[in-house]
């Protein structure tokens, strides 16, 4: 093992899988991110990457603190949605398995990983993968892997790993902080640290909603104590525990991690993961603690929802009130950021029946109608048909009066949040402004972004580079559960923003999800529970 110029392969993957959801094919991954070899390595590099922030932080930290190459493996990534094909799993076991045993002799392995996968096939692909690395690589090579903190985390993915090193932040505006964190801890590894970890399960199961951190949306109010987030104090308690490179028995690093609540997945529930530098007492005392603490605090997890006439019913106090602050309006069971499809029209109909005006949806994902508009060209009128090639059920179709106002290609650079200074791609994309349902009279105006490739908006640029003003709007509706309000601080605060009681397949409502593989007792779906963590 080389402590002078390492060398550390770097793979990763990432899907945080909805069970509710249509599968996640290869053309899904291939259209999102699919990288291997010297490809991976020249994205990580570049000024825009694609890759998820984990990895320029990893690889830039490397290059600022010694000596080392990259054995650039490969790595895959798509939105959130249902289960990975099985079969594409296998062939991407494959893959890493063939260029991981060409790549040795490796003195580290650094894995990029979202951590809340499943598959058609598999309930726990995060531990089949670190389990494959580590039984290859040899019990004496360091495995750091990140993960987000909605993972559901294994105890194999515990054993298999030196560390994991999660999210702090909810948005999660901390993905670059997190991979630098992580090449600091190979470094300490690789000088001779050695690792004790403790993991606890907790019972519980918080929707997302209820997992914001206060760091990169309301800071100042979270940290006053003026406004509630339970997870972000959480976390905030387990860091303090945190030390950097001191003496032998010291913490290393805590993640508490939520899990997601959407994979219905077996190894459900919130988990804390703590990690010493060689006390195993220590680390299970502050695990015991931590998780203690969560449980005792579970009521504090719950969501609060407008129901959606309410919701209307303050844009429109908006629109007609120019006294009234204007209002963001989260779409959150609809949002492709937790598996939903990013293209239900519930909400969008129930604006256009009540007559909003100087209102924009960003986005909604409907690849025929942005291919249509581009066809038809900028200031062509026509009927816009919503969702005329989808199928799933919560995905209704809607035809409204529209105008093209502006297309684009849709390939951006984010300037705020999690997306900021990574390049986005959202495929052929256009402004469609409606102003009424087919067949009726209405005096809306709503402007909707319309892209091709689904996911989440997270990021100011989306609706502006479309030539959307987010200043002048009295109403924006946005398909996203959380990661919205880091991108959009700078026009909305906690006041006004609404997440909205909508149907989607990402619904923060459990009761209404046809659970299969949740272990029981789980809180809030056994509101019964009854547990202590363990002595």
């Amino acid at each position: 093992m080389s402590k002078v110029n390492p060398i550390i392969a770097i793979l990763g993957f990432s899907l945080e899988t909805n069970g509710f959801s249509p599968p996640s094919t290869r053309a899904d991954f291939e259209q999102s991110y699919l990288l291997r070899g010297g490809e991976l390595e020249a994205d990580i590099r570049s000024q825009h990457p694609r890759a998820n922030g984990t990895l320029p932080g990893f690889v830039h930290e490397m290059d600022a603190t010694g000596d080392w190459a990259m054995a650039p493996l490969v790595v895959a990534a798509t939105s959130p949605g249902g289960p990975a094909e099985q079969a594409f799993f296998d062939e991407f076991l494959a893959d890493v398995a063939s260029r991981l045993r060409a790549a040795l002799p490796v003195d580290g392995i650094y894995i990029s990983e979202h951590g809340a996968a499943a598959t058609t096939g598999d309930t726990d692909p995060d531990g089949t993968l670190f389990e494959l690395v580590r039984k290859i690589a040899g019990p004496e090579v360091p495995v750091v892997a990140t993960l987000d903190l909605h993972a559901n985390v294994s105890q194999r993915m515990v054993d298999t790993t030196d560390v994991l090193i999660s999210y702090l932040t909810n948005p999660h505006v901390d993905q670059r902080e997190r991979g630098a964190e992580a090449a600091r801890a190979m470094r300490e590894i690789l000088g001779g640290v050695r690792t004790a970890k403790a993991l606890v399960r907790i019972p519980l199961m918080p929707p997302s909603v209820t997992l914001l951190t206060g760091v990169g949306e309301n800071e100042a109010a979270i940290l006053n104590g003026t406004l509630s987030r339970p997870y972000g104090e959480l976390i905030r308690a387990g860091q303090r525990h945190v030390e950097p490179a001191a003496g032998p028995a010291s913490v290393l690093n805590v993640s508490i991690n939520a899990g997601f609540f959407l994979t219905d997945s077996p190894k459900a529930g919130m988990t804390v993961v703590v990690t010493t530098r060689g006390d195993q007492a220590a680390a299970d005392v502050l695990a015991r603690d931590l998780a203690q603490r969560a449980w005792d605090e579970r009521d504090r997890f719950a969501p609060k929802l407008v129901p959606m006439e309410q919701a209307v019913g303050r844009v429109l106090h908006a629109c007609h009130d120019p006294a009234a602050r204007p209002v963001c309006l989260a779409d959150v069971a609809d949002n492709p950021g937790g598996g939903g499809r990013g293209n239900t029209t519930d909400l969008l109909r129930a604006l256009i029946e009540a007559g909003a005006s100087d209102v924009a949806l960003a986005a909604f994902n409907d690849a025929a109608l942005a291919a249509e508009a581009h066809r038809l060209g900028v200031g062509a009128r026509f009927t816009a048909v919503f969702n005329r090639a989808e199928s799933h059920p919560l995905s209704a179709r809607l035809s409204a009066s529209a105008q093209v106002i502006a297309l684009s290609d849709g390939c951006i650079v984010g300037r705020r949040g999690s997306a900021q200074g990574r390049s986005i791609t959202l495929g052929p994309t256009a402004r469609v402004r409606l102003t009424g349902l087919e067949g009726s009279e209405s005096n809306a105006s709503i402007d909707i972004v319309v892209i091709s490739i689904r996911q989440q908006c997270t990021d100011p640029a989306i609706p502006e580079h479309l030539g959307i003003d987010l200043a002048k709007l009295r109403g924006f509706v946005v398909k996203s559960r959380g990661h919205f309000r880091a991108g959009f601080s700078e026009f909305y605060d906690d006041a006004q923003i609404i997440e909205v009681d909508a149907p989607g397949l990402s619904t923060p409502v459990l009761a209404r999800l046809p659970y299969r593989h949740l272990p029981h007792p789980i809180f809030p779906i056994d509101p019964e529970t009854r547990w202590r963590a363990p002595d």
